[in-house]
């Protein structure tokens, strides 16, 4: 298993105690996690909701897909924007 952490929203909680996870690092995929894969220092499951922001470690099962374990919910990331280019304006044009 590995210790990479990514970032993803919770985008479905059942009352049965499982749910789905999406990442744009592991793209077009549901990452489905069941409720014993919350660490203990994050809200008790029953408080999770959609469109929540959680770090996880993606584990890739054989024949089953993308699961979630370690997950904590976290607050929504910020996202860091690269400095707009200058742009130079454009000649004017005479008459």
């Amino acid at each position: 298993m590995t210790d990479r952490k990514i970032t993803g929203r919770v985008i479905k909680v059942s009352k049965a105690g499982w749910g789905f996870i999406s990442s744009k690092e592991i793209e077009f995929t549901k990452i489905f996690f069941h409720w014993t894969a919350l660490r203990q220092d994050t809200i008790p499951f029953k408080q999770l909701e959609s469109g929540m922001h959680v770090e996880f470690t993606p584990l890739e099962v054989p024949d089953r897909g993308w699961r979630a374990v370690h997950i904590k919910v976290i607050e929504k990331p910020k996202v860091e924007h690269d400095e707009p280019a200058e742009v130079s304006a454009l000649p004017e044009q005479g008459s």
